[in-house]
């Protein structure tokens, strides 16, 4: 288990001094059995359960269409409006597909249609986060796939004709995406969207929807954003959550050191508690870290705090965090539902080449030469998002460019791409991608990425101011 530490006073040894003016009887005393690193541990391992049930909440409840249920899709038939807060970093390239699967009360079927010519990948998420199976075009091809999925519990038999996947927690999330390089394309990629089935294995039998009772938890309106909701709760209401969704997803195999961390602060997931249960000087300790890590990730979220070179880029493994809680956290906050970095790796950013931050009222070129594009088996696309990680309504109602769009070369075979809120005098229409007028940030993706990409050949191109 990666171990962390903290700068500055120690929170563990004011909360000693808090609890001790508290009584006047040693003898009652209430002592931590954490420490504020062990702390820090807990809360970073905790997030990504509070994440994904308040965004499964947030698009099972949304206002702006019908409510559903678990193990329902969502089908996203246009492509990312700036309206959608669900998720952060929306992808103007590709439809989504959305399914909260939940396997508590039986397996679940999901059938798609042969997929044609178009490019799609569909990732299986559990509830910590770790994407544990990736469906698509590089891994299982184009044909249509009938699939049964359960959990470690289940020892019935599969039907005949669909191929088991056993997951690892009750939720899981798909999280597909199926190419879409404009509107227009959008209405044939929503045709196969509508062949896409997911339901029970028991409604599929005909029977009764087992989940006709479930309400989710958090109403749409007062999440609203879950990210800045979630670095914003207090610590009562960020464990409590924490419990409920622990008490019913399995820790994974390689958790047993932070099971143990957990056990010795009093959560045990075969007892349901809450937090005003624990010992009242951990409870302090956990309030205080719980603060203290909100603040820094708020202030990466929003400032780029962390960043110290023009790009984050990372090509080591996502989606599968192993025991590295910090970074399974940090990128729960930056992105929720990372793909493999074989199916898609992004390049991400605030700062231009010089570590100024983005702002809108600038021009921005990125230049690639002549062979400089990154080699990739899909698409590649450039996206322009505000600070909390969303699109950003403009005029011309567009806010990427890339490979499958129309972009004007130079004579020499180079490209540029210009980044700003207003269009640049005599730059081609999709050599510019709006920008929000104040302060922005940038992902380049890359689908289906090839060797030079992945091992660090192929490098992003700097984004100059002019």
């Amino acid at each position: 288990m990666k171990k962390i530490l903290i700068a500055g006073a120690s929170l563990f040894m004011m909360s000693l001094l808090i609890v001790g003016c508290a009584t006047t009887s040693p003898k009652h005393q209430d002592k931590p059995t954490i420490t504020e690193q062990e702390a820090v541990q807990i809360f970073d391992y905790a997030y990504p359960l509070v994440i994904m049930s308040l965004s499964q909440d947030l698009m099972l409840k949304n206002p702006f269409r019908p409510h559903q249920k678990p193990n329902s899709l969502i089908l996203f038939t246009q492509l990312a409006q700036p309206k959608n807060k669900a998720v952060v970093l929306g992808n103007r390239n590709t439809l989504y597909t959305v399914g909260w699967i939940d396997l508590s009360r039986g397996p679940v079927v999901f059938i798609f249609p042969d997929m044609e010519k178009r490019y799609f990948v569909m990732p299986l998420i559990d509830a910590w986060t770790n994407t544990f199976k990736s469906i698509g075009s590089r891994t299982t091809g184009q044909g249509g796939k009938k699939y049964f999925l359960v959990n470690a519990e289940f020892k019935g038999d599969t039907p005949e004709g669909f191929e088991r996947i056993v997951c690892p927690t009750n939720m899981v999330w798909l999280t597909g995406r199926i190419q879409a390089d404009n509107e227009e394309d959008s209405k044939k990629a929503a045709a196969l969207q509508a062949e896409y089935k997911l339901m029970t294995h028991k409604e599929y039998m005909g029977g009764e929807n087992p989940f006709n009772d479930w309400k989710a938890q958090y109403s749409a309106i007062k999440i609203r954003k879950p990210v800045p909701y979630s670095l914003k709760m207090k610590a009562k209401e960020f464990y409590d959550l924490f419990f409920k969704m622990y008490s019913n997803n399995m820790p994974l195999p390689f958790d047993g050191e932070m099971t143990t961390l957990l056990k010795r602060a009093g959560i045990d997931r075969s007892e349901i508690i809450s937090f005003k249960q624990l010992n009242p000087a951990n409870q302090m300790v956990l309030s205080s870290v719980l603060e203290m890590q909100q603040e820094k990730y708020l202030k990466d979220f929003y400032k780029g705090s962390s960043q110290k070179e023009p790009w984050i880029f990372n090509r080591t493994e996502m989606g599968i965090w192993g025991d590295d809680y910090t970074k399974r956290a940090y990128w729960a906050v930056w992105g929720l539902g990372a793909n493999l970095v074989q199916d898609a790796v992004y390049g991400v950013t605030q700062l231009d080449s010089k570590l100024e931050v983005l702002n809108g009222e600038n021009v921005y070129k990125i230049h690639i030469p002549k062979g400089g594009e990154p080699d990739v088996g899909a698409f590649w696309s450039i996206t322009s998002y505000n600070l909390e990680g969303y699109l950003e309504a403009n005029d011309v109602n567009r806010y990427a460019t890339g490979s499958n769009m129309p972009v004007v070369y130079n004579e020499d075979g180079s490209l540029d791409i210009y980044l700003s809120s207003m269009q640049p005098k005599g730059v081609e229409k999709y050599n510019w991608i709006p920008t929000p007028k104040e302060d922005f940030k940038i992902l380049f993706r890359m689908y289906w990425p090839k060797k030079t990409v992945l091992d660090g050949m192929w490098k992003l191109p700097l984004i100059v101011k002019e």
